[in-house]
């Protein structure tokens, strides 16, 4: 199998081109991992990567890898948040460093790092983008990674011989709708699906809730032929226990524990016909 990667404006392009007329191809799609927080699950989430590499999965990191909420002039700081080891004055530096050498394992497998809120506020308030950094950091480590923004696409495409195949997935870090306590960011789905009818699959993150919601679809392909197929709607919760800052946003607002985890999906190019898309949630309480 051959993996290029490319990005243009905000289409993430992946080209897998097999030797087989058959492939199922796993993707973990990963978000919200804050990993510099004291809260932040690194048990659980080595265990989904070490999990990603054994499948030989692709992995995508949909913003919020990074915490980033302790730099000195940023409102929400509080060091006692922090990992020890991060309290530096050099504290992005060795935040952007550490997380790539945690990432060195899987540096191969993973296709795209993008943009979340806690990203951009580093990036408008302190002129540096840590996703950028991370990816920069990744390919001393021969990653394929590009960095994404906080929406866009990634096109999956398959190619065998001389048939292709073309899996398109819209991903953004947050939706409208996402933060009721009600619908856990589910509202969103109708909204998405009216704005973005192309999306084989529709990956959201950012507000620590969990949610996969297939939807059937009537399709007509370029040659007249009138088939069914799935849209999937996910939603990954990430890595940070927030429920156990008995001070926090979670505890202020009353939203209660969230769900940890991520999401794979694979995909799917055989010689049956249209390509195809399988999902689920990797996730624990």
């Amino acid at each position: 199998m051959d993996l290029k990667t490319s990005c243009k404006e905000n289409v993430v392009t992946v080209e897998i081109t097999i030797d087989k007329e058959e492939i199922n191809k796993p993707v973990y799609l990963i978000s919200d991992v804050h990993f510099d927080s004291k809260l932040c699950d690194r048990a659980l989430l080595k265990r989904h990567l070490d999990d990603a590499l054994k499948e030989d999965a692709l992995i995508i990191i949909g913003g919020d890898w990074f915490d980033a909420m302790q730099g000195k002039i940023d409102p929400r700081r509080n060091l006692d948040a922090l990992r020890p080891e991060y309290r530096t004055e050099k504290y992005f530096d060795v935040v952007v460093e550490d997380s790539a050498k945690f990432l060195s394992p899987y540096a191969k497998n993973i296709i795209a790092v993008t943009q979340g809120n806690h990203e951009l506020a580093v990036r408008r308030n302190y002129n540096t983008d840590l996703a950028d950094r991370l990816v920069f950091n990744l390919k001393l480590y021969d990653s394929p990674a590009v960095t994404g923004f906080w929406k866009g696409w990634v096109r999956f495409l398959l190619r065998h011989n001389k048939r292709q195949g073309n899996i398109k997935m819209y991903y953004a870090h947050g939706a409208s709708g996402a933060l009721s306590p009600t619908t856990k960011g589910v509202s969103a789905v109708s909204r998405q699906a009216t704005y973005e009818p192309d999306g084989d699959i529709v990956w959201n993150g950012d507000t620590h809730t969990a949610y996969i919601l297939p939807i059937a679809r009537e399709r007509l392909s370029n040659k007249g032929i009138i088939y069914n197929d799935i849209a999937w709607y996910l939603r990954t919760p990430g890595y940070k226990r927030d429920w156990f800052d008995n001070d926090g946003y979670s505890a202020q607002k009353g939203l209660g524990p969230n769900p940890i985890g991520c999401a794979k999906i694979t995909l799917h190019f055989g010689n049956l016909g249209f390509p195809s898309v399988d999902a689920e949630l990797k996730i624990t309480a």
